[in-house]
């Protein structure tokens, strides 16, 4: 056995040449420098792609089946002294239980009936009562039976959610968001809106207290990882990003792994920078739920409240605010897990003017299932700067199972710092913060051009009503209302269907769709396609065939790529030397609301169509936003993970349509599965038109 830990079976190689034919093998053992690159390669990923492994093969100068096997041999042996451990772990356990046991039965022998000092219940009397229990529960069950069947015979004739999920009514009419009738007509009371409730339990004396201490250690490791970066800071060798150094850490932290599996992996990641707002604004929406929500609409689905257990003054100088939070994480596409996370998130002011805010997991007493994701300490520290800024450090520290499955397009994209990591928060926190800059203005920027928007308000009212364009969009991505289609499914589209009763969305039922693919060009090229007006008649259903104008630009970010914008469509109609012509009618036309933006890890362009009358109300302010009924769609455009800018690498595509299907109610799976075919189709067909247009017919 090798003294690097690495085993015989890692290290030594048999060449397959002349040797192989003469019978004999050639062992062949790595250099010390080599095993030490590759031990350290292994801790950040152990299933490196062909593209990793040449790298590796020109770097350390062997050959690639040299390089395969190595993996293959560290991994297997790996995940045997993993097992080894666990069945150490297991069989000490063991031996307590048994201990335990043998003391409890021993106490059961000497136990004396509470009721009457007697001696304890024997072996039949223990079986008549087991037996009453018995009768009783069914007794119980065959009551509960009855008043279900009572009220299913007397209640009104209305679908319940199963049934209104069960079908899809006919396609007659597709609407894509438009609501003919009453824009303000109140949505269906079919069932729940789909997400998971957390019951709060009450906090005995004794959690708070260890909930408190759990805080406070979070804080003081979140210390050390921000004020000695030197000490546990290394640059990744996959991504260049800087990540954890697992010795250094594990040295001073004592962490326990969470999970035991050869799947589960650690993510960590920092990253810094400066933003336009005052810390203790900063702070307040980071401790808001709803506010937590709106500063990461593209990273947080979800977020509640539990318990608040510290302050709940203003924050101000040496606050001390504990709370236990509830958040739903995701980004990208269905093809990638979203994550859930119970947390105790501290507000600590550790110097003046500079706080930090921990989170770190925790499970107990509270009805939360989700098992797949672990968050470490992680956190931001926030300094006060001078003119109303803040300085933001950030770092993220996770630790995921993989039996949250992630589709291979998407892995190189997570294994880097760019997926959960702190860039991503990062950037969204930048570009947010510029976003609410720019909408705190009270006169119309030159920077603007508009046709109909006219006044600040009118403004501020359209970009509140991209902003929850762009929420609505993403919550839908997690596609958490699935039915498997497995047509579709081959076809590499994602189908969910729903009862809609979302308020600000039209009721009814609403199938989404959604495929997500590589494409060989960089972000910047697929996103200036995307937003290229003359050419979206040849892939946008909306508009096929037409002439689009954009009468109204919104400037929200310090890039001219950010922005909301109100595009018009114009029919067309063929003239005599078959040139199509706008018809000079405006009476049918049709208008789109659009949010785009682009950062340094990607952008998203996100679009709804809307009647005229549901636009002015949008653009005269005199409406509240959040009552308008829109159903968006658009487009998901990110690095593919390889590079470590937009600039460069390929792109992960997503596509994802949402439509309002109504008409006749038909119960009938033909008629259900018809309209998952038309909505898939017209998602498949979108996506090849797409790739014909870039010059991408193989991807």
């Amino acid at each position: 056995m090798d003294n690097n830990g690495g085993g015989s079976s890692g290290n030594e190689q048999y060449t397959s040449g002349d040797a192989k034919q003469n019978g004999k093998r050639t062992c062949h053992r790595h250099t010390p420098q080599q095993i030490q690159r590759l031990e350290a390669y292994f801790k950040e990923c152990p299933h490196p792609d062909e593209r990793q492994r040449n790298q590796l093969c020109r770097e350390l100068k062997l050959e690639p089946d040299q390089i395969k096997f190595w993996f293959q041999n560290k991994r297997t042996q790996s995940k045997t002294q993993e097992d080894r451990s666990t069945n150490v772990l297991l069989r000490g356990e063991n031996e307590t239980l048994q201990s335990d046991n043998e003391a409890m039965l021993d106490a059961l022998k000497s136990v004396l009936c509470p009721a009457c000092g007697g001696p304890p219940f024997g072996r039949e009397e223990r079986g008549h009562n087991l037996q009453k229990l018995r009768f009783e529960n069914a007794r119980l069950k065959d009551h509960r039976d009855r008043i279900s069947n009572f009220v299913d015979q007397h209640k009104p004739n209305e679908p319940t959610v199963e049934d209104s999920l069960a079908y899809v009514p006919s396609l007659d009419r597709i609407s894509y968001g438009i609501n003919g009738g009453n824009m303000y007509e109140p949505s269906s009371s079919y069932g729940p809106p789909n997400f998971q409730i957390i019951q709060p339990r009450p906090l005995a004396e004794t959690d708070m207290s260890l909930l408190s201490e759990i805080a406070a250690s979070a804080v003081e490791e979140l210390k050390r990882l921000f004020l000695a970066e030197e000490q546990f800071w290394v640059k990744s060798c996959i991504d260049e990003t800087y990540v954890i150094d697992t010795e250094s850490y594990e040295r001073f932290s004592h962490a326990v792994k969470h999970f035991s599996s050869t799947t589960a992996h650690v993510e960590s990641s920092k990253a810094v920078t400066v933003v336009h707002v005052e810390a203790i604004n900063l702070i307040q929406m980071f401790l808001d739920p709803e506010k937590w929500k709106e500063l990461f609409p593209t990273i947080v689905n979800k977020a509640n409240t539990i318990h608040v257990l510290g302050s709940g003054l203003p924050i101000r100088g040496n606050c001390n605010v504990l709370q236990v939070m509830w958040e739903q994480l995701h980004i990208l596409s269905p093809l990638v897990p979203a994550r859930e996370f119970m947390v105790v998130r501290c507000c600590q002011e550790i110097e003046k003017g500079i706080w930090i805010i921990a989170d770190v997991s925790h499970r107990a007493n509270f009805d939360f299932g989700n098992a797949a994701c672990y968050k470490r300490p992680s956190g931001c520290l926030i300094q006060a700067l001078p003119d109303a800024h803040s300085k933001v450090m950030w770092i993220e520290h996770v630790e995921v199972d993989h039996k949250l499955d992630t589709h291979k397009i998407y892995r190189d994209l997570l294994s880097g710092g760019s997926g959960y990591g702190a860039k991503r928060w990062i950037v969204t926190l930048e570009r947010m913060c510029e976003r609410m800059a720019l909408s705190s203005i009270q006169t119309l920027p030159p920077s603007d051009r508009s046709e109909v928007i006219t006044t600040g308000e009118a403004r501020r009212s359209v970009m509140k009503l991209g902003e929850r364009m762009v929420k609505n969009f993403n919550e839908m991505l997690t596609m958490s209302g699935k039915i498997d289609f497995p047509q579709q499914s081959k076809n590499g589209v994602r189908v969910s269907i729903r009862m809609n009763i979302e308020a600000g969305q039209p009721p009814g039922i609403v199938v989404s769709a959604s495929s997500s693919l590589a494409i060989p060009l960089t972000p910047l090229q697929v996103f200036a396609f995307l937003q290229n007006l003359d050419t979206r008649q040849q892939w946008d259903i909306l508009s096929y065939g037409t002439v689009v104008n954009e009468i109204a630009r919104i400037v929200t970010g310090s890039s001219e790529t950010n922005c909301v914008t109100i595009l018009r469509v114009h029919p067309t109609h063929e003239e005599n030397n078959d040139k199509m012509v706008v018809q000079d009618s405006c009476k049918d036309d049709m208008l789109m609301l659009q949010d785009c933006y682009m950062d340094a890890l990607g952008g998203m362009i996100v679009y709804a169509p809307m009647d005229m009358a549901t636009m002015h109300f949008a653009v005269s302010g005199e409406v509240d936003p959040s009552h308008i009924p829109i159903l968006p769609s658009g487009f998901v455009i990110s690095s593919d993970g390889r590079r470590s800018t937009v600039e460069d690498g390929g792109t992960l595509l997503t596509v994802a349509f949402q439509i309002l299907v109504s008409g006749k109610a038909n119960r009938s799976r033909e008629v259900n599965e018809k309209s998952v075919d038309t909505v898939s189709a017209l998602i498949s067909s979108t996506i090849q038109r797409i790739k014909g247009l870039l010059n991408c017919p193989e991807c």
